[in-house]
C-alpha cells in the first residue's frame, strides 16, 4: 500500500465504513485495498454469506463495521468479510496453512530474501507493528531469546512501511532481521492478532502459532520462559513424530 503510510491506510480501511454517498466502485475499492487485478476476490456480509460487491458495500456502511481480509496461501484469491469489531470472526474459507507460504521480500537493508532462504533450520517468525504496545514490551526478551539460539532462523515481519519499521528498530533496539511492507504475506499466514509468533520446521512445515506480547514488566519477564516451553515442546513432538515415520 503505497502513496501514504501503508499501516495508516490499512487501519483506516479496516475502521472506516464504506459510506454510500462515496459511490465507491469495486475497482476503486480493490485499488485502495492494494489488490491487483490478478487476485480473485469474494465478498461476505455480516452473516458470513457470500454476496455481491454492492451488498458488501451496503453492509460496510453500517456503524462499527470494518473489512476483515482472508487470503489463500498461494495469494491467488482473497475473501473480504464485513465484520463488527469484537464479534466472532467468520471462519476462513481457505484450508489452514501447513507450510510457510512462498514469499520474496526485502529486509530493512534492502536485501532480497525468500522462503527458500529459511530452509534447513527451524524458523521463528514474529509478526508485529510499530504502535502495538505489547509488541514493544517484548522486543528485548525476544532479542535475548534469539541470541541464545544461533542454530535457528529468526525473522520479524510487519506490514509497516520501511521508514516506519526503521524508526521502530532504531528506537527500541530490535536485533532480529526485519522485513517491512509484508501485508500480503501476513494475510497468507492468517495472522489476525498482534504480536503473533509462528514456528516452522527446517523443511518449512508449520508447527504452531502463538499470540504473545507483554502488557507490563511482569509479563515481559515471562516472555522468554513461556516461549521456550511452547517452542521446545513443539520441536520435541515433531522430532518424535519424525522418528516414527
Amino acid at each position: 500500500m503505497r502513496g501514504m503510510t501503508g499501516r495508516l491506510l490499512f487501519l483506516m480501511l479496516l475502521t472506516t465504513p464504506v459510506i454510500a454517498q462515496d459511490a465507491l466502485t469495486e475497482q476503486a475499492f480493490r485499488a485502495r485495498m492494494g489488490f491487483p487485478a490478478s487476485v480473485g476476490i469474494s465478498y461476505r456480509n455480516l452473516e458470513c454469506r457470500t454476496v455481491s460487491f454492492d451488498e458488501f458495500s451496503s453492509a460496510m456502511a453500517e456503524p462499527a463495521v470494518h473489512a476483515d481480509v482472508d487470503r489463500a496461501a498461494d495469494g491467488a484469491s482473497a475473501t473480504i468479510t464485513a465484520r463488527i469489531r469484537g464479534k466472532t470472526r467468520c471462519e476462513s474459507p481457505y484450508p489452514p496453512i501447513t507450510t510457510m507460504p512462498p514469499f520474496a521480500l526485502k529486509d530493512l537493508a534492502g536485501k532480497r530474501m525468500t522462503h527458500a532462504d529459511l530452509r534447513g533450520k527451524p524458523t521463528l517468525l514474529s509478526f508485529w507493528y510499530s504502535t502495538c504496545v505489547p509488541c514493544i514490551r517484548e522486543v528485548e526478551p525476544l532479542n535475548q531469546f534469539a541470541a541464545a539460539r544461533p542454530h535457528m532462523n529468526f525473522l520479524a515481519v510487519t506490514f509497516d512501511e520501511r521508514a516506519v519499521a526503521q524508526a521502530f528498530v532504531k528506537r527500541f533496539g530490535v536485533r532480529w532481521r526485519v522485513v517491512p511492507d509484508a501485508r500480503e504475506f501476513i494475510d497468507r499466514v492468517r495472522v489476525k492478532s498482534y504480536p503473533t509468533v509462528a514456528l516452522f520446521a527446517a523443511d518449512g512445515r508449520l508447527l504452531g502459532t502463538k499470540v504473545g506480547g507483554a502488557h507490563d514488566e511482569l509479563e515481559a519477564a515471562n516472555v522468554q520462559p513461556q516461549l521456550k516451553r511452547w517452542m521446545d515442546g513443539l520441536l520435541r513432538a515433531d522430532a518424535a513424530a519424525e522418528a516414527t515415520r
